[in-house]
């Protein structure tokens, strides 16, 4: 049977290996996301014969595992599969894996044929983007980008100011500031409704060095305007995990975009923004920067 345990920051340098071996960029295997929102989902991690599992809190009252993980060259995601059932059964409960890749799915189908069911999670897949273009918004398909940022720019002139976050100097005013910025979405039910999110961020700035962040601060009048947080995800990709912007700042969600890529994205090739949630305006946004590529991502369900 597997043998699960809370995912701990000291175990970043034993399982990073596992998280990038198969060259699929996908947010939620980001050591930073995994820790930060280990308490929310209940992440728990087992390594076992050269493989690496992990197990969430129950969804939609099935027992939840990710697609297992391996290192390069020691990868038997049949005897995984395996593991899998028995640890479920073990514990009695219905069952299904998540964040299964293409690759992944390929490999269980080709072993298993018919056995399981995979369906798509189209609200999951993660936008990944080319750097330089979010740093110049060169060419037609990014002019109204640059409309939008050209605007701010002549709007708020000398008004306007970009800094890196400093963790510990900023992280109270962050802190009250996506308060602030999630109750003008949901109204008196914040707390209830964004704790976590809450949590999460914080934990992220305690964290900030450990976990390789990386965020921008961009200012209106001495304000915040908005912010974003990212994590370097492996050579030359970074992941962004939060952005928050002020949406009566014309232009402000654009700006910080453009201003985080110039200042934090040197040196990387590939960035990503990761999934919509299937909410409509948010594809929207994130299908108009052009992606180069959509990380697909199933579930898997046994077949009764």
């Amino acid at each position: 049977m597997l043998e699960f345990r809370k995912l701990e920051l000291s175990d970043q340098e034993a399982i990073t290996p596992y998280l990038n071996a198969d060259g699929v960029i996908m947010s939620d295997r980001t050591f930073a996301s995994l820790y930060i929102w280990r308490d929310v989902y209940g992440v728990q991690i087992c390594i076992k014969d050269g493989l690496l599992y992990f197990l969430s809190d129950d969804y939609n009252g099935r027992r939840t595992y990710y697609m297992p993980l391996c290192l390069e060259g020691n990868c038997d995601l049949p005897r995984a599969m395996a593991e899998i059932e028995a640890d479920a059964a073990a514990h009695g409960q219905p069952w299904q894996v998540v964040l299964v890749t293409t690759g992944g799915m390929e490999a269980i189908e080709a072993a298993y044929p018919g056995k399981y069911e995979f369906i798509d999670d189209r609200d999951g897949y993660d936008y990944i983007y080319d750097a330089e273009a979010l740093r110049t918004l060169k060419g037609k398909k990014y002019q109204a980008k640059r409309n939008y940022v050209n605007r701010f720019k002549n709007l708020y002139e000398d008004r306007w100011e970009y800094r890196p976050i400093d963790p510990v100097a900023d992280r109270e005013m962050l802190m009250a500031y996506t308060v602030e910025w999630g109750r003008a979405r949901s109204g008196d039910g914040y707390q209830e409704d964004y704790d976590h999110e809450l949590g999460a961020i914080n934990t992220a700035l305690v964290h900030y060095d450990e976990l390789h962040m990386r965020g921008g601060i961009l200012f209106v009048d001495g304000k915040i305007a908005a912010y974003t947080l990212g994590s370097v995800y492996a050579d030359g990709i970074m992941d962004v995990l939060f952005e928050k912007a002020d949406t009566s700042i014309d232009g402000a969600y654009p700006m910080i975009n453009n201003q985080f890529a110039i200042h934090e994205f040197e040196g990387f090739n590939l960035i990503n923004r990761e999934e919509d949630l299937g909410i409509e305006g948010l594809r929207t946004a994130k299908l108009s920067y052009n992606p180069v590529q959509l990380t697909e991502k199933y579930f898997l369900l046994p077949r009764d």
